[in-house]
């Protein structure tokens, strides 16, 4: 049986209540700052300045100081229920200046939480119409550490996006990390470059107005670990003057150029590169081989294969690797079982996708050259039934250590069942909708393998699943926190669903059986 909801600590409880006594105060300040703008608009913006300033310096005189991180958040999702409510009140008999005037009320809350003292802030998270009350605050953030302004306008406005960060950023010289999506400009980069010498991860993804004159004001910032220029204009030669100059860049995200970029550190006989992580397409087999010899202490690969690349065997000459994703290949042809022979000892996370020759020797092959494997992601991969096994004994006890199992295939049963059925230590499972799962075979599964520390179930479709699995899995799974997608699943009716999600209720289970999906 899952646990029982414990209750929340005083400090969650005492934030809920500061997020709950600012909605109060918006909601009691909204009629008289109405009225007032109603007669006199220049003394309207007065009142509601000055409380937006009194309720500002009240929270921040109040609540311990490393509690205003949390406090923000806290605040910010209540003035973002107020304001739903403001736009679900609208009344079309109402005159139209008023409900703007109420609309002007509660969005000018947003800045309640604005305060040097912040530390992280994350833009991206609310709707835009509070986003562009926070960007036109932010030179007044100058203690942030981290701050996420997501995908800004999406590259539809980058002029007037501009300016509201720029104000912001010069101020920030404490930041270590910045996320700006498309909006994202050379003059902004010279501007981190000058005045944030801290910054360390560095993600402006798709800004296409980023170009290689943002080179030389990056070479400020020695500490960056992770520089994300996917989609950007930055050229060969810029990329390679930054993986050269910058000692520390472990990270470049992804970049289908890298194999332009190796042949150029290599004929000016520079490296080796400090890179850990790499993601990249069009790979030949002579960039491979350049970059084993330039990047050796990578410890995350992913690379999409094609015909370039006659044997992926090369990658066995990292020594560090840990983490490993492969697209567009054959598990047989292109090597991977030798691959995984060589240097599987030392990988915790392997993901294929759009792999073929996946049968079940080919899975058996992975837990006996990967005993240390924690995650395993299979994705539209091509299952084979063949039925003769090479391995009839198991050396080592397969998937021993898997925690996370990811299967979106149309695979069979039987590859299934060997999968759930020795992942004694699994936490995380997704199925996809083409697996074929039923109640008989998780039957199987459990007698076998009651996954005792399973914490999240996520079955996208069955036509096979009931009422039957569910009791299992709340009989069996004690860890048991999210089982999703259950209204997916054909063998249960939709009055069975809300029997299901009562006796939850009722019983004060902490089990979430809300879909992520939308039906």
């Amino acid at each position: 049986m899952p646990q029982r909801k414990q209750p929340h600590s005083l400090e969650t409880l005492a934030l809920r209540a500061v997020g709950i006594w600012v909605k109060c105060i918006g909601k009691n300040l909204v009629d008289p700052v109405c009225w007032i703008f109603q007669r006199d608009c220049n003394e309207g913006v007065v009142l509601l300045q000055k409380s937006i300033v009194s309720i500002n310096e009240t929270l921040y005189a109040s609540v311990p100081w490393y509690l205003f991180d949390k406090m923000a958040v806290q605040v910010l999702t209540s003035v973002n229920d107020l304001i739903q409510e403001t736009k679900a009140a609208y009344d079309q008999f109402v005159p139209m200046s008023l409900f703007l005037s109420r609309m002007k009320v509660v969005v000018s809350l947003t800045e309640v939480v604005v305060h040097s003292h912040l530390k992280h802030l994350d833009i991206s998270h609310w709707p835009k119409i509070m986003r562009h009350v926070l960007n036109q605050n932010l030179h007044r953030l100058e203690g942030l550490e981290e701050l996420n302004l997501g995908s800004g306008s999406g590259g539809w406005d980058t002029s007037e996006a501009e300016k509201s960060i720029l104000s912001g950023v010069r101020s920030m010289s404490n930041l270590t990390y910045l996320c700006l999506c498309f909006d994202c400009t050379d003059h902004i980069l010279s501007v981190v470059g000058a005045n944030c010498p801290l910054i360390q991860i560095l993600d402006v993804t798709s800004s296409r107005s980023v170009t290689d004159r943002s080179v030389p004001s990056l070479l400020n910032c020695n500490y960056l670990r992770e520089l994300k220029l996917y989609r950007t204009s930055v050229s060969v030669e810029g990329f390679k003057t930054l993986l050269t100059s910058l000692p520390c860049v472990q990270d470049l995200g992804r970049c289908d150029d890298f194999g332009n970029i190796l042949e150029r550190v290599s004929e000016e006989n520079l490296g080796p590169l400090g890179l850990k992580s790499l993601q990249s397409r069009d790979l030949r087999a002579s960039h491979l081989r350049l970059m084993v010899k330039l990047c050796p202490y990578l410890t995350h690969v992913s690379i999409f294969h094609d015909e370039k690349i006659a044997d992926l065997t090369l990658l066995s000459a990292l020594d560090n690797l840990t983490e490993l994703k492969l697209m567009n290949c054959d598990f047989f042809g292109d090597r991977i079982k030798n691959l995984l022979e060589a240097r599987g000892t030392n990988l915790i996370l392997l993901h294929l996708e759009h792999v073929e020759e996946i049968d079940l020797n080919a899975i058996i092959y992975i837990s006996q050259y990967c005993p240390r494997l924690k995650t395993l992601t299979l994705i539209n991969c091509e299952f084979g039934e063949n039925n003769n096994l090479i391995h009839r004994k198991m050396k080592v006890p397969p998937f021993l250590h898997l925690e996370r199992l990811i299967c979106v295939a149309d695979c069979a049963l039987m590859h299934l069942q060997f999968l759930l059925s020795h992942c004694f230590n699994i936490r995380y499972i997704q199925l996809g909708s083409s697996t074929g799962i039923d109640d008989k075979t998780m039957i199987e599964v459990f007698t076998k393998n009651p996954m005792k520390h399973l914490e999240e179930l996520k079955i996208l479709y069955s036509y096979g699943l009931s009422m039957q699995t569910v009791d299992l899995l709340m009989t069996c799974c004690d860890k048991l926190r999210t089982l999703s997608e259950l209204e997916s699943w054909e063998g249960i009716s939709a009055q069975e669903l809300r029997d299901f999600r009562h006796y939850i209720t009722t019983h004060n289970l902490d089990l979430d059986v809300r879909p992520t999906l939308s039906y």
